[in-house]
């Protein structure tokens, strides 16, 4: 997106605004500005500073803390990076910069998957026997499914049209888009994500060709199932509704047991895409 003139004319001349520090804001303008309470942005700048922090302090060095607000901020607003660098006191090439330094590192540290980070916990992780056996309680509880660790769907994340194989991204509905297959627990935490696949891919390709369906074959998580929708193909673990049409009592009370537990994956997934509460940028397009 172009940058107006003026602010060109004007970039060298600009005088920044003394940076924002993490303690210098209220815990109203920390969840307005990062979408976030105070207690979840000092922990990812807890998880992030010690790798992002500048070696060496200038006049000009960009602190980690700074960095973070900065990118968290973009993540909320979805704003014109030369306007959220202007609020954060940062040019818009230090913004770019320090928003893609920032996105690599936390995605690293989420899916436990490092490149500029050593060392990095797994945030999205599937649960031990013990929570599963928590989690499987939970859902019997609710709907009288036995065995059911997660319940399994996609969502679509719309991106630029790419410039190669770009049919590929094509979804249903005629946008170009990710198929991002997420796992959620009974407290609609994400318990799996996998975010490699194109929008034409359907849910049970991306499924199949996944590694939590390759862990389940291999009988890592015992008895436990999944649930998904009718997207999905029914097995030993994987729990999906019978096809609409002549079907018995019991598999109508069986399709009303599993759609009330499947609303934990449309609560979870709306959650993390709500509009206006958490991340504007997921309303917007990303380039692939």
């Amino acid at each position: 997106m172009s940058v107006p003139l003026f602010v060109l004319r004007n970039e060298r001349n600009r005088r920044y605004p003394q940076r924002k520090l993490l303690e210098s804001l209220s815990e109203f303008e920390i969840r307005k500005h990062t979408g976030l309470p105070w207690w979840g942005a000092r922990e990812i700048l807890g998880w992030l500073e010690p790798h992002v922090e500048p070696k060496q302090f200038t006049n000009h060095a960009v602190t980690a803390e700074s960095k973070v607000l900065t990118t968290l901020g973009f993540f909320r607003s979805g704003r014109f990076q030369w306007l959220m660098g202007s609020d954060c006191g940062l040019s818009q090439p230090t913004a770019s910069r320090i928003i893609e330094q920032i996105t690599i590192a936390l995605y690293d540290f989420i899916l436990g998957q490092p490149s500029l980070v050593t060392e990095s916990p797994k945030i999205v992780s599937f649960p031990d026997a013990a929570e599963q056996k928590r989690i499987s309680t939970a859902f019997h509880a609710k709907s009288r499914f036995p065995n059911i660790i997660g319940i399994i769907d996609g969502s679509h994340v719309n991106i630029i049209s790419p410039s190669q194989d770009e049919r590929s991204f094509v979804n249903r509905k005629q946008n170009h888009s990710i198929n991002v297959q997420i796992v959620c627990d009974d407290q609609f935490r994400f318990i799996d994500a996998v975010a490699s696949n194109p929008g034409g891919a359907h849910d049970s390709f991306v499924f199949r060709n996944s590694h939590i369906h390759h862990r389940f074959l291999t009988g890592e998580f015992g008895n436990g199932k999944l649930i998904g929708d009718s997207g999905y193909s029914r097995s030993p673990f994987m729990e999906v509704p019978y096809a609409r049409g002549i079907i018995t009592p019991f598999q109508n009370d069986y399709n009303k047991r599993l759609t009330s537990v499947r609303c934990a994956i449309e609560c979870t997934i709306g959650r993390w895409k709500r509009p206006g509460e958490n991340f504007a940028i997921l309303q917007q397009k990303f380039v692939a």
